[in-house]
């Protein structure tokens, strides 16, 4: 069994959870993307999918699996906020994006958009959780006001945080870096109390 242990990084914004997947889960998630296969990775625009490598270069995996969705966030609602202004958190995304970023692959400056299933409910924060460790550079970097604020990825750490904040995923310097992402999805009070 494993302790899970959340740290800020930007109040309000950014947070990461230590140890939140065991080593073994790692392996596993990573062996399920592996067996579906990596391909180039668009960026969103307001035209649809758009090829950019200036932008974004690195390789990925899309997995719809609600099952797993639903476990993950039995794990970590805890840490979420269960409000944000008139949303309430009601799990995760199924929608689940494996990354992968080879030697000199990044992601740009960019934003992060909301996945809507309608017009009460759609994600406010990003989740990444970071599959493995034998990689140097890939650092995760936030633009806080002027300030660079840089998180060092580690094997089963979750990184939390708003969408809007914009944020980079750093060139890789040796090795591979993987990454889990996902989306908090909200729903919107109908009700205000």
């Amino acid at each position: 069994m494993h302790t899970a242990t959340p740290t800020t990084i930007i109040p309000d914004r950014v947070f990461t959870v230590r140890d939140f997947l065991a080593p073994d889960e790692c392996a596993d998630w990573l062996r399920l993307a592996q067996g579906i296969g990596f391909e180039a990775a668009p960026i969103t625009t307001s035209r649809g999918f758009v090829m950019a490598p200036e932008i974004r270069n690195n390789t990925r995996v899309i997995l719809d699996d609600v099952d797993r969705a639903r476990a993950l966030w039995q794990r970590l609602a805890p840490f979420v906020p269960a409000r944000r202004h008139h949303w309430q958190a009601v799990g995760l995304n199924e929608r689940f994006r494996f990354y992968r970023y080879e030697r000199r692959q990044y992601f740009r400056w960019h934003h992060d958009g909301a996945f809507r299933r309608g017009p009460d409910e759609q994600s406010l924060l990003t989740v990444m959780l970071y599959l493995d460790a034998d990689f140097t550079g890939g650092s995760t970097d936030f633009d806080h006001g002027g300030e660079i604020v840089r998180v060092v990825p580690e094997r089963g750490m979750a990184l939390v945080f708003d969408h809007p904040i914009a944020h980079q995923g750093a060139p890789v310097e040796r090795g591979v870096k993987h990454v889990l992402r996902t989306d908090v999805m909200y729903r919107r009070d109908l009700v205000q109390s």
